[in-house]
C-alpha cells in the first residue's frame, strides 16, 4: 500500500473536459482514528474527505470549504472541511444507541436529509450550497450540485475502504474553451471512467491510472499537490469560543466545576481554563463566590 496523500489535476488536450484524481492513506486513517467508528461509517468518512478534497481544488478561495450532511436517521451528521493550505478534518455523529447498518446507502442514513456545501473565505461573506439527497450515493449529489451550481456537466466516483480514500472527477466546461471540435469526447471519458475500479483508485498512482483508463487519449497530468489532516482549532479560537458564551454562564460554570474542559471533536485535543485564564474577560466578578 502506498502511503499517498495527494491530488492531481488533469486535462484533455484538444477537448473541453478537465479532471482530478485524489488519494487519501494516513490524512484520512487520521480522521477516522478519532473515534470509533462503525465500519460502514468509517467509509462513508472516506468517501466524504476524498469529495471535500475534490472540491476544495475546483473551488479556489482562501479560505474553507465544508461538506456537511443532516438527517433523522442513524446518522445524525456528518462533515468533512478543507482549507486553502490542504489540510482536512472531518466528523460523523450517529445514535449510538443503535446498530449502525453494515452496508446502507446515503439516502437511507439521512431519511430525507441534505447536504449543505459552505464556502467560508478569509475575507468576505459565506456561501452555502443547499443540495438535496438524490440517487443513492455522495457522487450522485455532488454531481446535481455542479449541475445547479455551475451548469457544467460533472462525473464523480467515490471509493473507501477503511484504509484509504479516493475519488476521480470529470467536467465538461463551457464548449468555447475546446481549442478543437470532438463533439464525443465527453461520452468516451465517462464511459471509460466508469471502468475504474475500486481497488485500481487504492493501489494506483496517478500517472498509472489515467495511462489505463486514456492511453489513446492526449493528456496533460499537472503537479501533484500534498493533502494531511490538519485541524484549525487552537487554544485562543476555543476561548474564544467560551467567551461568546456570555460571562454570566461562563461564571456558572466555573462555579459549579472549577474549570472550563473543552475537547475538539475533530482532533481530541484537550483545552482546560482555569478562573485565572478568564480573569483579564470576565472582570473582578470572576472572583467572586
Amino acid at each position: 500500500m502506498n502511503n499517498i496523500n495527494e491530488i492531481q489535476r488533469f486535462s484533455f488536450d484538444h477537448t473541453n473536459v478537465r479532471g482530478e484524481r485524489v488519494l487519501l492513506t494516513d490524512a484520512y486513517q487520521n480522521i477516522i482514528s478519532r473515534k470509533s467508528y462503525p465500519e460502514s461509517l468509517e467509509k462513508l468518512l472516506g468517501e466524504f474527505t476524498a469529495a471535500i478534497a475534490l472540491l476544495r481544488d475546483i473551488i479556489k478561495i482562501d479560505g474553507v470549504l465544508s461538506i456537511q450532511c443532516k438527517g433523522n436517521g442513524p446518522l445524525q451528521t456528518l462533515m468533512t472541511e478543507c482549507d486553502e493550505k490542504q489540510n482536512l478534518r472531518g466528523i460523523a455523529q450517529w445514535d449510538q444507541e443503535q446498530e449502525f447498518p453494515a452496508t446502507v446507502s446515503l439516502k437511507e442514513l439521512l431519511e430525507g436529509g441534505y447536504l449543505v456545501i459552505t464556502i467560508t473565505p478569509r475575507n468576505g461573506q459565506r456561501y452555502q450550497g443547499i443540495v438535496e439527497i438524490v440517487g443513492d450515493s455522495l457522487a450522485e449529489c455532488l454531481e446535481q450540485y455542479f449541475m445547479q451550481s455551475e451548469q457544467l456537466p460533472s462525473r464523480v466516483w467515490l471509493a473507501s475502504n477503511g484504509v484509504q480514500a479516493g475519488g476521480l472527477f470529470l467536467q465538461r466546461l463551457p464548449a468555447e474553451q475546446a481549442q478543437e471540435g470532438d463533439e464525443d469526447a465527453w461520452e468516451r471519458f465517462v464511459h471509460l471512467a466508469s471502468t475504474v475500479k475500486d481497488e485500481e483508485l487504492f493501489d494506483l498512482d496517478t500517472a498509472t491510472l489515467l495511462h489505463r483508463l486514456y492511453h489513446e487519449e492526449e493528456l496533460r497530468l499537472y503537479d501533484a499537490k500534498t493533502m494531511q489532516f490538519g485541524c484549525s482549532c487552537t487554544r485562543q479560537r476555543t476561548l474564544d469560543a467560551i467567551i461568546s458564551m456570555g460571562a454570566e454562564e461562563v461564571r456558572e460554570i466555573l462555579s459549579e466545576q472549577g474549570a472550563i474542559n473543552v475537547e475538539c471533536q475533530f482532533c481530541a485535543e484537550s483545552y482546560s481554563f482555569l478562573k485565572e485564564d478568564l480573569d483579564d474577560y470576565l472582570g473582578d466578578q470572576a472572583h467572586t463566590h
